[in-house]
């Protein structure tokens, strides 16, 4: 089990590699999102950005959709079960295994 200091500790470097991840991924998003606003308005040297924005959108909203339903179908509230499936799972096999020879 962990303290509370270590908690706190995890959710500071959380906290703070969310922070360094998502920087420069919404400075990059920002940037193809305003390529496609100028788009929008006509100007002729946004064209480039119409496939990089749909990719963005297209993947972000997929994403969000997948987290969206793993957190509606409680894959979020043990995330240390599998682990202990695997290696009791793994025990299950080795046991019939040993059984068969």
């Amino acid at each position: 089990m962990t303290t509370r200091s270590e908690q706190k500790a995890m959710r500071i470097i959380t906290a703070i590699l969310a922070v360094l991840i998502l920087i420069p991924s919404l400075y990059g998003f920002g940037s193809k999102l305003l390529e496609f606003i100028a788009l929008v308005r006509g100007d002729v040297d946004g064209v480039f950005a119409i496939s990089p924005v749909a990719n963005y959108l297209l993947a972000s909203a997929g994403f969000f959709c997948l987290l969206l339903w793993a957190t509606l179908n409680g894959m979020f509230h043990d995330i240390e079960a599998p682990k202990y499936d695997m290696l009791d799972q793994e025990e299950k096999l080795d046991q019939e295994e040993r059984q068969a020879v």
